[in-house]
C-alpha cells in the first residue's frame, strides 16, 4: 500500500522535521493550530450535549439533516461524509429507536428514502435544546454578531464544498472587509 506523504511525513526518531514536510502539507500557523484544537473540543463538546439527550452526534447529524425532508440514502450519505456502511449502521440504530423510517422510493425500486419520525424531530429539538444551554454562553453578547458571522460563512463554504466534485473543492472565498475580525476578551 502506498504511503500518502501528505497526510503522514517522514518521520527520523520520532521526530517530524522541516525538510520532511511534503510538499503538499499545508503550513500549520499557530492561528490554524488553535483553530483546529478549538474545534476538536467543540466537538467534544456537541458529542456530550447530544449524549445527554439520548442520541449521538453522528446519529444528531443525520437527523438534523432530514428535518427539511426525506432524502435518498446515497444522497445522505455523501452529504455527511461518510461511506454507505456507516450511514446504514446509523439508520439502523435510529429506526431501532424508532426517530427514522425508510419508505421506498417509487421511481426506482432498489431506492430508499430515509425520513424523520415525529419522535426524530423531538429528538432533534431536544438535541438542539441541550446544544444551545451548552454552546450559548461561550461567546459573550458583544461577540454573538461575529459568532453568527462566521456561522453562516462556514455554511456556506461547507455548502460549496459539499457540491463540488470529489476531490475537488472550491476555493473558500475571503469574507468582506467590513467583517470584524474576532478578538479575544482581554483578561480581567
Amino acid at each position: 500500500m502506498a504511503t500518502n506523504l501528505a497526510i503522514q511525513p517522514n518521520r527520523r526518531n520520532g521526530i517530524m522535521h522541516d525538510d520532511d514536510r511534503s510538499p503538499a502539507t499545508p503550513e500549520i500557523t499557530d492561528d490554524m493550530r488553535l483553530g483546529l484544537r478549538l474545534l476538536a473540543k467543540l466537538a467534544r463538546l456537541a458529542e456530550q450535549a447530544c449524549q445527554s439527550t439520548g442520541i449521538s452526534l453522528p446519529q444528531y447529524r443525520l437527523l438534523s439533516e432530514l428535518t427539511t425532508g426525506p432524502s435518498r440514502a446515497s444522497t445522505m450519505a455523501a452529504r455527511l461524509g461518510v461511506s454507505r456502511p456507516t450511514l446504514t449502521s446509523l439508520v439502523n440504530g435510529l429506526e431501532h429507536l424508532g426517530l427514522l423510517a425508510r419508505a421506498r422510493v417509487p421511481s426506482d425500486r432498489r431506492g430508499i428514502a430515509l425520513e424523520t419520525t415525529d419522535s426524530g424531530r423531538l429528538a432533534v429539538a431536544r438535541a438542539e435544546t441541550a446544544l444551545a444551554e451548552r454552546f450559548g454562553g461561550l461567546a459573550s453578547p458583544a461577540h454573538m454578531t461575529e459568532v453568527a458571522g462566521l456561522a453562516r460563512h462556514m455554511t456556506h463554504v461547507l455548502a460549496q464544498q459539499s457540491d463540488a466534485p470529489q476531490g475537488k473543492a472550491p476555493e473558500p472565498r475571503v469574507a468582506p472587509a467590513a467583517t470584524p475580525k474576532y478578538s479575544a476578551p482581554a483578561p480581567r
